[in-house]
């Protein structure tokens, strides 16, 4: 092997002689020349051409030991700069360490060991900004790939009037969905990022508080979910089922409800201001005090609802917008015809399906 080495035109002394070893002894050999020479050369420059005193030697070693004490301070700044950043490099290890186990519980088939994984991932989040938006995405992805359904889409319509699925609440049918959603929604909101949760089933869901700003979630079914408080500002909500789900004191903010359930929901001071509600289905719905100023009514079904204290300023609504019964539209005030923009089409699977089998010469499911 030593000889190998020696062939190759490598040194043996340069498998055991390290950089730091090489600057260390750099640093040593200059510090002494600078202890034994300088201390002259600063004394006389400093003197000039005046007669050296009598005590010069005393002076030349004051000139050594202070000079010897600030490489001393140096050395010592820069030993607790390397401990540092050895110690931000042993952290940095651990936490990739602890990210990849905690992915690869999210795998396992034990239940606990995935809420370990699910816990872990909020832990981490919250030390290091740095992994927060990979940790929303990781646990988007974990919720979408166990309970989104790929078929809803186009038959959306058709789908919203069966019955839910399930009676049992999801935090006993599938805890670990249940806790993702819930550390998805009380983490910190980051800029630019949107949660895609679109086409989940998700009916009894428990997701009150819940903080989904700009999240998507068009055709997914929330029937009878709590959403008690959650805030779900400018989220994408097209086709999505909420018959009789709970959103009293929820914040819809300019959200998107084109084509969506909200049949019986109970929406007691819900934050419906600038949202698009088109073609929604909002019978018996109960919208006591609610604020809908700005919102797109057009072709909306709010028949049997209760719209006592509700706030209607400036809403958009038409010939089809079906109203409750005996309910005086004469109080409302609404945007000016010439400022009204086209209305929302459909959503996107709804049209652009039987467009699609059209152009490959296929009857639509319309026809």
């Amino acid at each position: 092997m030593r000889t190998d080495k020696i062939a190759r035109g490598r040194a043996p002394w340069r498998y055991w002689i390290s950089a730091p070893l090489v600057f260390i002894a750099l640093l040593g050999l200059i510090t002494l020349a600078c202890a034994l020479f300088l201390p002259r050369y600063v004394l006389a420059w400093d003197l000039g051409t005046a007669k050296p005193p009598d005590d010069y030697a005393a002076a030349v070693n004051g000139i050594r030991t202070a000079l010897l004490q600030g490489v001393g301070g140096l050395v010592l700044l820069i030993g607790a700069y390397l401990t540092w950043r050895q110690l931000q490099l042993s952290r940095h290890g651990q936490a990739t360490e602890s990210f990849a186990a905690a992915i690869t519980h999210l795998g396992d088939p034990s239940l606990d060991v995935r809420l370990g994984g699910i816990y872990a991932l909020e832990r981490i989040s919250r030390s290091s900004s740095a992994d927060r938006r990979s940790i929303s995405e990781i646990l988007s992805s974990f919720v979408g790939n166990r309970t989104r359904d790929p078929q809803r889409g186009a038959g959306h319509a058709r789908q919203a009037s069966t019955p839910p699925g399930s009676d049992v609440n999801l935090s006993l049918r599938a805890p670990d969905i249940h806790a993702a959603l819930t550390v998805l929604g009380r983490r910190a909101p980051i800029r630019g990022q949107v949660l895609l949760l679109d086409r989940l089933v998700l009916p009894k869901a428990n997701l009150a508080s819940v903080r989904l700003r700009d999240a998507d979630l068009h055709f997914s079914d929330l029937t009878e979910a709590s959403l008690i408080g959650a805030d779900l500002t400018r989220a994408d909500l097209t086709g999505v089922r909420l018959a009789g789900t709970n959103l009293i004191d929820a914040v819809l903010y300019q959200s998107d409800l084109r084509d969506a359930v909200l049949a019986g929901v109970i929406a007691e001071g819900v934050d419906l201001r600038g949202t698009d509600l088109t073609r929604a289905d909002l019978r018996n719905a109960n919208l006591r005090g609610a604020r809908m100023d700005y919102a797109d009514l057009r072709e909306a079904t709010l028949a049997g609802a209760d719209l006592t204290g509700a706030s209607l300023k400036r809403v958009v609504f038409d010939e089809k917008t079906e109203w409750p019964e005996g309910f005086d539209t004469s109080r409302i005030k609404p945007t000016r015809q010439r400022n009204l923009p086209p209305i929302s089409p459909r959503t996107y699977d709804e049209f652009a399906v039987p467009k699609l089998a059209a152009k490959n010469g296929q009857p639509s499911e319309s026809s």
